[in-house]
């Protein structure tokens, strides 16, 4: 019998990690669906402000192996407790200097909550990871990321009209200390969550990064998260741009992006063990197939119907196969390299998610034309299949 705990029996644990996945995600991206008025605040061009995006994403990818040995180390509870303060320092502090209108303070700001995000990631890669069925598990924990990009998406805007530019960067880190408050209040000694006393040796490390099959997984997390992160970041402004959408309105749509994604993840596990048999590769191969022809969908449409019905299309196939990643790469390590493996995935990915968005703002800013981005990102997707077909095998 299958000792590990189940995620019904500890209800209020796993309801205040998701809360972290959620807060932490809404205030990531919240500069996209904000992004003119920000510009303005912050005396700022669009592109510039696109960095407060990916600057969390940035030292995510410096900071995911050391925030798996924090886990390691110091285990779960304390681990989202030093995540929390990370957040909220860094959420006050960039809500404050965004009223006094002062770009670089912003910026770095939101460098410190980056260390609070891959640390949540991570923590709740470990805690998650310990309940029985761990693919579905692992994908209602990966779900939570993007219905924190849709609220965000959602009520950016709003938060915007009614209470000022800055106040986008003061809400979200506020839901945090309720959401501490639950998993350290019913924390228990049936759940595991690290706190061995031990930190990976730099010998195991190297070995997981010589695997093969991890670094095929590690680059195909990139295609997708890069995917994902494009049109998370860049496609409100090409709405509002292109199709001379409102701001909400371009913040609702996209949205539908996000939200598609947390069915994805949630249902990439089940698709796979029940369609599949277990066999996570037809469902990579259809992910990159569909993406492909979504943003090319996007690209080549000015009609707003057409491009909505893509979008929810891609919301959904280009994250179908992001959740399930992350209950792969597991099974192609020892039992004793499964954190540094999962840090590995989710630095390599990150990265995917923190270049995309640059990339395709210079592309932009360099062409005039939105034309040059969707091409890269298509491109990726591409390249993804071809790394696919051959190599990936369950």
């Amino acid at each position: 019998m299958d000792s590990r705990p189940a995620l019904s029996e500890h209800p209020v644990v796993v309801v205040g990690v998701l809360a972290t996945a959620l807060a932490s995600g809404a205030y990531e991206i919240v500069p996209a669906s904000t992004t003119p008025v920000l510009a303005d605040q912050l005396g700022a061009t669009p592109a510039a402000v696109n960095w407060l995006v990916s600057v969390m994403l940035g030292v995510a990818v410096v900071a995911s192996l050391p925030a798996g040995a924090v886990v390691d180390r110091f285990g779960a509870p304390r681990s989202f407790a030093l995540a929390t303060a990370f957040f909220l320092v860094g959420g006050v502090a960039s809500w404050q200097f965004a009223r006094q209108g002062a770009y670089w303070p912003v910026l770095w700001a939101r460098v410190v909550a980056g260390l609070g995000f891959v640390l949540f990631w991570n923590t709740g890669l470990t805690v998650f990871g310990q309940f029985r069925n761990a693919a579905t598990a692992t994908g209602l924990y990966t779900a939570s990321g993007p219905i924190g990009f849709a609220v965000g998406h959602l009520t950016g805007p709003t938060l915007v009209a009614e209470f000022g530019t800055a106040s986008v960067f003061l809400a979200y880190p506020l839901l945090l200390v309720p959401a501490l408050a639950a998993i350290l209040l019913r924390w228990d000694d049936a759940l595991a969550g690290g706190g061995t006393g031990e930190v990976p040796a730099l010998r195991g490390v190297l070995a997981v990064a010589r695997n093969r099959a991890v670094l095929l997984v590690c680059a195909l997390g990139f295609v997708s998260y890069s995917l994902y992160l494009f049109v998370n970041s860049w496609v409100p402004t090409y709405l509002t741009t292109e199709l001379s959408l409102s701001l909400a309105q371009s913040g609702a749509l996209t949205a539908t992006f996000p939200l598609l994604g947390a069915a994805a993840r949630a249902s990439g596990g089940v698709v796979t063990d029940r369609l599949f048999g277990g066999r996570a590769r037809p469902v990579v191969l259809a992910s990159l197939v569909v993406s492909g022809i979504t943003l090319v969908g996007i690209a080549a449409s000015s009609t707003y119907l057409v491009v909505a019905a893509f979008l929810l299309v891609g919301g959904y196939f280009v994250q179908l196969s992001l959740g399930l990643f992350f209950s792969v790469v597991p099974r192609t390590v020892d039992d004793d390299s499964v954190t540094t493996a999962v840090a590995l995935l989710t630095s390599v990915g990150l990265f995917g998610a923190f270049s995309a968005p640059l990339v395709a703002g210079e592309l932009i800013q360099a062409t005039g034309s939105y034309a040059a981005a969707f091409g890269y990102a298509l491109a990726l997707t591409v390249a993804g299949f071809v790394l696919a077909a051959p190599y990936f095998h369950d």
